[in-house]
């Protein structure tokens, strides 16, 4: 839920983060830097920033001490603001984002309106929104009737399930809490929050939901059914996905999260999917417009030719 466009606290300290392989981002994060030092914040810039673009003068700060600023501000594109998110979303400390990426998202501060940005956000003129993410579990149960976790991720916008292999039918049996929902027999599902309504899930004709919501969505990958739609559900269920092995032969299987991280499991493995207890919260400049937003990167209402 967003923070009505009231004053908030002000800004008195930061932490700057970017993936270090984009290197042509070096002078923006000493332009950032700049200004929000001019307005007498404190910069920090993480460990792995600093090192990847040789950034000396910019003094650095552990992952531990981050918990203490004020806002994280990622400089990239949507990408970056998902690994961020991932990592540091326990320290519960809101996230900016820069856009120096493409589509742009969750990263709404781009560089043409950066210094009247800035100049908004240190003075408390912002919003701040909640934003669900999910735990993505995956364990094994052994012959004696032991579980044993495989993999975990955290993911904001969504986890695909699937086989990792090209046009290759699986088939899912899902469940939400203790009630038997559907079997799915296709190349996968998707399970998205609010914020990835406009990421994969979009791509496989899933609605977009307004990312305050408190909602998740299943959207089946090229179902082998006319009859099985995508689904929304509360954001507070629990999600078991179980798998059918043809002649009880485990068959490798793929969970990926956010497009960055994949775990292999196969399919004697179940996939169990809830609400992270901590959610992932964005910081907006005041002017901020979630359907403006859309209209500007979805193309929505622009001529077709």
């Amino acid at each position: 839920m967003a923070t009505e466009n009231v004053q908030q606290k002000k800004i008195k300290s930061v932490v700057i983060i970017s993936k270090v392989y984009k290197r042509p981002l070096s002078s923006a994060i000493k332009e950032i830097a700049q200004k929000f030092s001019s307005y007498g914040v404190k910069v920090y810039i993480d460990a792995n920033t600093q090192v990847g673009f040789n950034l000396p003068d910019l003094e650095c700060i552990s992952r531990r001490d981050m918990r203490d600023v004020d806002l994280i501000i990622v400089v990239g594109g949507d990408g970056s603001v998902l690994g961020v998110a991932r990592t540091l979303v326990d320290l519960k400390v809101p996230v900016l984002g820069v856009n120096r990426g493409h589509l742009g998202l969750l990263t709404d501060v781009s560089p043409s309106n950066l210094d009247e940005n800035i100049k908004k956000i240190v003075n408390g003129e912002y919003t701040l929104e909640e934003r669900t993410m999910i735990d993505v579990i995956v364990s094994r149960r052994s012959e004696d009737g032991v579980g044993e976790m495989v993999g975990h991720s955290l993911a904001t916008n969504e986890t695909v399930i699937h086989s990792g292999t090209i046009a290759h039918m699986m088939v899912l049996k899902v469940s939400i809490g203790d009630k038997y929902m559907y079997t799915i027999r296709g190349d996968g599902i998707i399970i998205n929050t609010p914020t990835g309504s406009t990421a994969y899930s979009l791509s496989a004709g899933g609605s977009i939901i307004e990312p305050h919501l408190d909602l998740l969505s299943l959207v089946p990958m090229f179902p082998h059914s006319l009859n099985c739609s995508p689904i929304i559900i509360p954001g507070k269920s629990e999600i078991k996905i179980e798998f059918e092995c043809p002649d009880d032969l485990p068959e490798l299987i793929a969970i990926n999260c956010d497009g960055q991280v994949t775990m292999r499991a196969d399919t004697k493995c179940t996939v169990m999917i809830r609400q992270h207890q901590i959610p992932l919260t964005l910081m907006h400049p005041h002017g901020y417009d979630y359907y403006s937003l859309l209209r500007k990167k979805l193309g929505w209402g622009k001529s077709l030719v």
